[in-house]
């Protein structure tokens, strides 16, 4: 599928998507950058998340290395599994107030396994 930059900015809840995305830390452990296309523009979009900020995730795996100890805790699934994504295409979307911060179709969602077998069956 190929972006549709025709679609209208459009906030709402957000959805639940078994959309795949990558989330990977970043070289100097310092962020989780997940990455994916947006399930309403199909825009490719990334978003990072700075570790060891209250509400940002990981803070268990950032605390657990400045006292030495291994985590158990994997940053990069723990930002997947609890934070809200935004459309961060870089396309300004039909509609699009001049006021949002970040340029995309305005979708927002949380990302969920797939099911068992990864089709539903």
């Amino acid at each position: 599928m190929t972006h549709d930059f025709t679609a209208p900015y459009v906030e709402g809840p957000p959805i639940r998507t078994a959309t795949p995305f990558l989330a990977r830390t970043s070289p100097d452990g310092r962020e989780v950058v997940v990455e994916g296309l947006c399930p309403r523009c199909q825009g490719p979009t990334a978003s990072p998340f700075p570790l060891g900020l209250p509400g940002a995730g990981g803070t268990k795996g950032v605390f657990s290395r400045l006292v030495g100890r291994p985590s158990a805790v994997d940053p990069a699934r723990d930002v997947l599994a609890t934070e809200v994504f935004f459309c961060e295409c870089g396309y300004a979307h039909p509609q699009q107030p001049t006021d949002v911060p970040f340029a995309g179709c305005g979708a927002s969602w949380r990302v969920v396994a797939p099911p068992p077998g990864g089709d539903g069956a």
